[in-house]
């Protein structure tokens, strides 16, 4: 059975996502997907792909403790952030206010447009 929500990770491509992450051991993950999504084609932005890029945007909000107070079952990623005291850097924050512009403004990804523009907020302070 599949999961859906209105948070970062209540969907399965974000929670596949979260447990690639909690095996990483720094940011690499989500600086590679931010990346992914920022310079994916406007046709290869896919719904999973998007899903996994608001998932970073919410790590990169909840390391600059910007965490949505609505968001459920983060211990997990939690625990994850506080174990390998990352900040992110100021161009992480930059792409990822760019992916969730980006994921705001696409009419395929319309589902998203909310979260991304609530999320685009907390990442950007």
């Amino acid at each position: 059975m599949g999961t859906w929500g209105r948070g970062a990770f209540d969907n399965d491509a974000a929670s596949d996502w979260s447990s690639d992450l909690t095996d990483a051991g720094d940011l690499s993950l989500v600086e590679d997907t931010l990346s992914s999504a920022e310079e994916a084609d406007e046709d290869e932005l896919d719904l999973d792909l998007a899903r996994e890029a608001i998932a970073a945007c919410e790590v990169v909000a909840r390391i600059q403790e910007r965490a949505n107070r609505s968001s459920s079952n983060m211990d997990e990623i939690d625990q994850w952030i506080r174990s390998i005291a990352a900040k992110p850097s100021p161009s992480m924050v930059r792409s990822a206010t760019n992916v969730l512009d980006r994921v705001a403004k696409s009419s395929e990804l319309a589902p998203l447009r909310d979260s991304a523009r609530d999320l685009r907020r907390r990442v950007a302070g």
